[in-house]
């Protein structure tokens, strides 16, 4: 069993830990009880103008099919949206979620905003966990939507291993999406340009198939336990999911252009400490030497150790921007 160490929790670190039996005091208690309104977009048609006549005012002229999304709180646009953009308040997502509370198939964990409350998210903690080469995971929903319209709304299960607090976003590939394709089966998505409402149902169908994400993330990781992996298979993995052309990883950096040193640097930097997790960190001491390490070195990294500071990182796990190299690492070690 490894021992914990100082990485946080990306709901930790980007939202506010709650302790709630209901979304309304959730959202009070992470400052989400706050709610959007559209309103239309202008356009400057003519400038103000001053000279010895007086002053004309400015003329302005509406802007077809955009809409803001103002943040009625603090009255600031948070967002600029098609014409035919939904609203969905952050409580009518939430409040679906009590029926999961009041019945004790979850419980409310942490709750929080970023990009100005353009995104919104909460997270409920499912009672079963899983031990993994004798490492306790606990189980999570996430719910989130965006009021900028980056984001449906989206219910995804997750998973964390909780001495590292590696965040796994439901990749493995197998479950429940309704009625979209090309997205991650286990991912729940209503759009904000249609007349879906949040359904009880789809909530506990999404409950349910994050059990079976559960079992299908113990059996990858069984299989990824049985591959030893030799320093040069997992620097090679690692190269791999960090690639770089040859024309710029076989040249000198000094006859690299700007753009090509840029992209070399970023690549060698993540390979670097990928590797300095999977061979030094303590978070690696039960499982290195294996796929399962190599692959759990990519996703610390992604969560914690990629530029952009604490708070980025954070949001970007929260929001899924990185899952795509925790997927491609994934997909690698599994082809």
């Amino acid at each position: 069993m490894t021992t914990a160490t100082k990485n946080k929790s990306a709901w930790v670190r980007g939202g506010t830990a709650v302790e709630a039996t209901s979304a309304a005091s959730a959202a009070t208690q992470a400052g989400l009880n706050w709610t959007v309104r559209t309103a239309p977009l202008l356009a400057e048609a003519t400038p103000l103008t001053m000279d010895t006549d007086g002053v004309t005012p400015a003329t302005y002229i509406d802007v077809p099919k955009k809409q803001a999304i103002i943040r009625e709180d603090n009255n600031t646009v948070i967002g600029v949206v098609g014409g035919k953009y939904k609203m969905v308040q952050n409580m009518e997502v939430f409040n679906a979620l009590d029926t999961l509370v009041d019945s004790g198939d979850a419980r409310y964990t942490a709750a929080g905003e970023f990009n100005g409350g353009s995104n919104i998210w909460m997270m409920l903690e499912l009672p079963q966990g899983i031990n993994v080469a004798n490492d306790p995971h606990a189980a999570f929903l996430l719910v989130k939507t965006s009021h900028d319209g980056s984001s449906s709304v989206v219910i995804k299960p997750v998973i964390e291993r909780l001495f590292c607090q590696n965040q796994v976003n439901g990749l493995i590939s197998k479950g429940y999406s309704r009625g979209t394709k090309g997205y991650n089966n286990y991912t729940y998505r209503m759009s904000h340009t249609t007349n879906q409402e949040l359904s009880i149902n789809d909530i506990r169908n999404i409950t349910n198939l994050t059990y079976t994400a559960i079992q299908d993330y113990e059996l990858t990781a069984d299989v990824l336990l049985q591959r030893k992996m030799t320093r040069e298979q997992t620097v090679n993995f690692f190269k791999a999911v960090w690639p770089l052309p040859t024309t710029v990883e076989d040249k000198p950096y000094d006859l690299l252009t700007r753009g090509e040193r840029k992209q070399q640097t970023i690549a060698l930097d993540a390979r670097a400490k990928a590797w300095a997790i999977y061979s030094e960190s303590e978070t690696q001491e039960n499982i290195r030497g294996t796929a399962f390490g190599a692959w759990h070195a990519v996703v610390e990294h992604a969560d914690h150790y990629a530029t952009g500071g604490a708070s980025r990182l954070a949001a970007a796990t929260l929001s899924g921007r990185n899952d795509r190299v925790k997927t491609k690492a994934l997909s690698l070690l599994t082809v």
